[in-house]
């Protein structure tokens, strides 16, 4: 989530006013995630570091340049499998 700088200031002012607004619009609860977060829980594959440097070095030696360091572990196998099946 963006971070809210009016709402953040608002909050440690301590003000009784701002608190009951900001709480009933749910602010006050720690058990709230942002969006982006949840995108990024619902899509981890669950692969460890080295399982994604080992990826990693696979994509290297059959694309011939380095992987892009935004792709997880399931993007990488499908750009292995798509340069693979070109080169066959």
């Amino acid at each position: 989530m963006k971070h809210q700088a009016y709402f953040t200031r608002a909050l440690k002012a301590n003000d009784p006013r701002y608190a009951r607004v900001f709480g009933k619009l749910g602010y006050d609860r720690a058990d709230i995630v942002s969006d982006d977060a949840a995108a990024v829980d619902l899509t981890d594959t669950g692969g460890s570091a080295d399982d994604l440097e080992q990826l990693r070095a696979e994509y290297q030696v059959s694309v011939g340049k380095k992987p892009y360091h935004g792709w997880d572990a399931a993007a990488l196998r499908e750009k292995i499998a798509e340069a693979k099946g070109r080169q066959a």
